[in-house]
């Protein structure tokens, strides 16, 4: 019999299990089987694998099973609370009908009567400021500026009437805004905006929760604060 053949047929098998195994950088559990045995079948019979090494290879099988294992067991158990914050979730999301909710958006829906509430955040002082109302096409229709305290860092909170520059009342609709500012050195840049309304609606979609908000659909992770009271505002 022609050991070394058999011995050079088994390396060029273990050779091709060690090169995909590379390309992947992830051994499978039947991956180190097969390479531990071809190991085994090519092994030099005249001086066989050392019984110390074979241990310690078969220790390390045990602890990628073992870890495999644990991994699979993870991913199932984050699957799970994953549901269950999602079931719980989407059975309290009904309660909230009818009440006042503060989301990150850059819409408005004016009803063509009531005042709309809109909001900014400012993560520092600024020297100037405007806020610019479009209409759902992007053309702008009103503009005011800012001053003393609502160009202060923090929060700020006023409605608009739901007039054009020239005091016109305009239809019901979606419109747009954005609150455009300036720092002492004239650089400009846009603060996050925010907007009010009562939760009309909860849909459930492929793409997550959307609650309805002034008609306005808003994802679920897009709600900052949800109150049972109105919310005060400036008037402008």
């Amino acid at each position: 019999m022609n050991v070394s053949k058999i011995l050079g047929s088994s390396q060029d098998n273990a050779e091709n299990i060690t090169n995909k195994t590379q390309k992947s950088n992830i051994v499978s559990q039947d991956e180190f089987l097969r390479l531990l045995t071809y190991q085994l079948k090519s092994q030099n019979p005249l001086n066989p694998l050392d019984n110390k090494e074979f241990a310690a290879q078969l220790a390390q099988f045990s602890q990628l099973e073992q870890l495999t294992s644990i991994k699979s067991l993870m991913q199932q158990q984050v699957q799970s609370n994953l549901l269950l914050s999602q079931s719980i979730s989407n059975s309290a999301l009904p309660g909230l009908l009818g009440k006042t909710a503060k989301v990150i958006t850059n819409k408005l829906y004016f009803d063509g009567e009531k005042p709309v509430g809109l909001g900014y955040n400012l993560p520092y002082d600024v020297f100037s400021g405007e806020v610019v109302i479009k209409d759902s096409a992007g053309n702008e229709i009103n503009r005011f500026e800012l001053y003393e305290f609502d160009l202060k860092k923090g929060q700020h909170d006023l409605t608009w009437n739901g007039q054009d520059a020239e005091g016109n009342n305009l239809p019901s609709g979606e419109y747009i805004f954005e609150v455009i500012v300036k720092d002492k050195n004239g650089i400009e840049s846009k603060a996050e905006t925010h907007s009010y309304g009562k939760i009309q609606t909860v849909r459930f979609k492929n793409e997550g929760t959307m609650l309805v908000v002034n008609n306005i659909e808003i994802p679920l992770e897009n709600i900052l604060d949800i109150s049972t009271e109105d919310i005060s505002f400036i008037d402008y």
